[in-house]
């Protein structure tokens, strides 16, 4: 299995029952992106409502060391509707689904290299903090294939 244990009862047990229910409908609707995924963390890009992507990372089985690049992370600290929709999405996918995500920036630094890029490396590095570098490259490697 390539995915933290989560509990999700645990990290939506002190959130305000709107943030998890927008959360739900997030993942529901399709807007996460996982980027990473292993028994270590999850990494994926959430599409927010205004069409902004954000960064969030979660690792503990209660998200007790989540982040996220949203504001409302930023000035409460305290875990957001993306984490409810990564860590739903995690819980939902199928393992070939975890499996295809746990080789995904492998595969983009494979193409990458492949192409002789010299900073194949940096840009995949890039890639994960960036959801539309990502996008792009991915979209690059799917065209040149």
């Amino acid at each position: 299995m390539h995915a933290p244990a989560f509990d999700y009862d645990a990290i939506t047990r002190d959130m305000p029952e709107a943030r998890v229910k927008r959360g739900e409908n997030y993942a529901d609707k399709g807007w996460v992106s996982l980027v990473e995924c292993s028994t270590a963390g999850v990494l994926a890009h959430v599409l927010g409502e205004q069409g902004i992507a954000y960064v969030v990372e979660v690792s503990a089985p209660d998200a007790a060391d989540a982040r996220c690049t949203c504001k409302d992370f930023a000035d409460t600290g305290l875990r957001c509707k993306h984490v409810v929709a990564t860590v739903r999405t995690v819980l939902d996918a199928d393992p070939e689904t975890l499996d295809d995500v746990a080789d995904r920036l492998r595969r983009l630094l494979d193409q990458l290299e492949m192409e002789e890029r010299d900073d194949a490396d940096l840009l995949v590095e890039r890639a994960r903090r960036d959801p539309a570098l990502l996008r792009e490259l991915e979209g690059e490697a799917a065209a040149d294939s």
